[in-house]
């Protein structure tokens, strides 16, 4: 088997087939922004009955997003 000039300098990759991407969030992290928003908003309101340390307001922000996001289903 002999390698002509032409097989060793042409490139031989392939193109990747074109695809848009779609940019627009899903509904589960739609639902997760809006619950973390949402918990951040309501602990200041909470204070009043209940004191948070920083690391169990976040701790509890990242839990009810985690249900929320679980909850939502898949959009397909």
């Amino acid at each position: 088997m002999s390698a002509t000039t032409q097989d060793l300098t042409s490139p031989q990759t392939s193109a990747p087939p074109a695809s848009s991407t779609n940019w627009a969030p899903t509904a589960k992290v739609s639902a997760g922004i809006l619950a973390a928003s949402i918990v951040a908003l309501l602990l200041p309101l909470l204070k009043a009955h209940i004191s948070f340390e920083p690391a169990q307001a976040a701790a509890l922000t990242t839990l009810v997003t985690f249900v929320i996001q679980y909850v939502v289903p898949e959009r397909k």
